[in-house]
């Protein structure tokens, strides 16, 4: 009778010890501290920076290299993991590099345990508890040698001079190029599986909605469902970029479009025929967009009334527009291109725009005249022997 007594203790002892969220080891740590970023996966989307209140940041200590961290996780959720030790401090705040991070995919109910140690600057571990969790520190592992060696070639970039830059950079985009084919390889090798969803947005735009079309449906609609939509709208976009490129070029007429402007009122492209008009795609968020407006001013100025000027604020809220438009006292028409707009109607795809800031002139016959990407003295040079 007491040892079935015993027994039955043992049994509701063990049912109400604790079991944490995430639990495990890691070998190798000479700080103790654990930096943790949780997130919901449907609000990753929408997150507008790393002081989105969206984003649970914690710190937890690790004793001897074991962890046991609990949260309470009522949807899908990604968890970062990165080890103090690998972090890099800049301005006052802590960075992730590369290498120095582990992500890990929970619903509600699973747990996870990890395996790590510390070789280095790299956070080796793998993963274990959930099916998807496994497969992700599998695949990460065949990643790790890309991470590794595109860290290696950032840090050696400094104090190196030009030429020497461009030929380490150069290297960089080509062992990116690697790491996305093997991304590629894998949703090619398991495409019913959930990770091949979230393989998808590491790919380049351009391969997007063909990969897509090889997912089953396992993983189309996992918990990185709300990943893909956007990611899918994005592609779409950048089809419609590279269709709309071959009609805007010198001669072609302008693309007529109808926006708010600050004040609310509708303003159409076509009302400003007889003068010249430059287009000036940019966003609050775009520091070449922001530095090029005293030159700007200056131009606008001086070719008043032969020039207008239309700001078109892309991939912003209407709020920091409208604050930016204020700060800066942008004096020309200023309208906004809504970032939910569909692709068909987006006016910065109409105008095959790949980059910020994009400059298109538009002569008094609105057709194209000239365009422009980034922020140099060409366009200004250029638009001076125009409007001279």
């Amino acid at each position: 009778m007491n040892r079935i007594l015993f027994l039955l203790l043992t049994a509701v002892v063990s049912a109400c010890a604790p079991r944490h969220t995430v639990t495990g080891r890691i070998d190798g740590l000479t700080n103790d501290t654990l930096l943790i970023t949780f997130c919901a996966i449907e609000d990753i989307p929408r997150l507008s920076g790393d002081s989105d209140a969206r984003i649970t940041f914690d710190t937890i200590v690790a004793p001897n290299g074991r962890l046991a961290y609990d949260i309470a996780v009522e949807r899908p959720a990604q968890i970062i993991l990165t080890p103090v030790q690998l972090t890099e401090f800049h301005h006052g705040k802590r960075y992730p590099t590369n290498t120095s991070n582990m992500k890990c995919f929970l619903d509600k109910g699973e747990r996870v345990v990890l395996a790590g140690r510390i070789d280095s600057t790299v956070f080796n571990c793998t993963l274990s508890g959930t099916r998807l969790n496994e497969d992700y520190s599998r695949h990460y592992q065949e990643l790790l040698p890309f991470w590794v060696e595109s860290q290696r070639l950032q840090d050696a970039i400094a104090g190196k001079t030009r030429a020497e830059q461009k030929a380490l950079y150069d290297r960089f985009q080509e062992t990116m190029s690697r790491r996305e084919t093997c991304e590629m390889e894998y949703i090619n090798a398991n495409p019913d599986n959930p990770l091949a969803g979230y393989c998808l947005r590491r790919i380049p735009s351009d391969s997007v909605l063909a990969y897509y079309e090889r997912l089953g449906d396992a993983a189309r609609n996992s918990m990185f469902r709300p990943l893909l939509e956007p990611l899918l709208v994005k592609a779409e976009k950048h089809r419609q970029v590279r269709q709309a490129k071959a009609k805007i070029v010198s001669g072609h007429p302008a693309p007529d479009f109808t926006l708010k402007t600050t004040d609310g009122k509708d303003f159409t492209l076509s009302s400003l025929r007889g003068k010249y008009v430059v287009l000036d795609f940019w966003g609050s968020w775009c520091g070449w967009c922001i530095k090029g407006f005293p030159e700007m001013k200056k131009m606008y100025e001086r070719y008043k009334g032969k020039l207008e000027i239309v700001g078109i604020d892309c991939r912003d809220t209407p709020e920091k527009w409208l604050q930016a438009v204020a700060e800066h006292r942008l004096p020309w028409i200023n309208v906004y291109n809504p970032a939910e707009t569909p692709p068909s109607e987006d006016v910065a795809v109409r105008y095959a725009v790949e980059g910020f800031p994009t400059k298109i002139v538009i002569d008094p016959e609105g057709r194209i005249a000239s365009t422009f990407s980034g922020e140099g003295p060409d366009f200004y040079e250029s638009l001076h022997k125009t409007l001279k």
